[in-house]
């Protein structure tokens, strides 16, 4: 995408930028992207409502289809470290569509 391109581009000349749709974790951080703001919540916050409803379903066996794209991959991986954390990677599978 081309967020993160002018998110680094606003920072420079100091001028904010507001996206709807970049949900990107690393955009996140305001040192670097001090000027950054979105109206959608990032990858992080999305990917632990899905491995919550995960766990709280005990279901038992997820499978991700996505894009290659950054939207997709990072919401997936996103997900698969919140599962490693708890030693439940064997509930997630994915696959990558182009």
């Amino acid at each position: 995408g081309v967020t993160m391109p002018i998110a680094s581009l606003a920072t420079q000349f100091e001028v904010p930028q507001i996206a709807f749709g970049a949900t990107n974790a690393k955009l996140s951080a305001k040192t670097e992207y001090p000027f950054f703001l979105r109206t959608i919540p990032p990858d992080s916050i999305q990917a632990a409502g899905q491995w919550r409803f995960i766990a709280q379903f005990q279901v038992g066996s997820v499978t991700y289809l996505y894009g290659e794209e950054s939207y997709g991959e990072g919401l997936f991986q996103s997900v698969s470290t919140l599962a490693a954390q708890k030693g439940e990677s064997y509930r997630l599978e994915a696959a990558s569509i182009t």
